[in-house]
């Protein structure tokens, strides 16, 4: 079974990465976001997390307020084993509508933790 914070790292990085022990949580509901760090065993950072939603004021088709999410963005981001770090974005900027699509980039290898 996957643990939750693996559940969107590739089949070939799993067994390159830091797991991490302990995780800090920020969620900010005013606009749907949310910031997970992960920490190692020594108490370094080893995961990444960030989403959130962006919306603005609509009107439906019988002309009621409504709020509309108009982008979705996600970046998670693993530590490996040799120090560098592996990112996924995931992002939408279509959301409403029958058409919704998410799209996954492939994955980076960066230098740092993203900000």
């Amino acid at each position: 079974m996957s643990e939750p914070w693996m559940k969107l790292l590739p089949d070939k990085y799993r067994d390159s990465i830091i797991k991490p022990v302990a995780f800090e949580h920020h969620h900010e509901p005013s606009v749907q976001a949310d910031k997970i760090i992960g920490y190692d065993v020594i108490g370094a950072r080893c995961f990444y997390l960030h989403s959130f939603v962006l919306s603005e004021e609509g009107f439906d088709a019988e002309e009621f307020p409504i709020e509309k999410m108009v982008y979705f963005e996600q970046v998670v981001a693993w530590k490996a084993k040799h120090g560098r770090w592996i990112k996924l974005k995931r992002y939408s900027d279509k959301l409403e509508g029958c058409n919704k699509k998410v799209i996954t980039l492939p994955p980076e290898i960066i230098d740092n933790m993203p900000r």
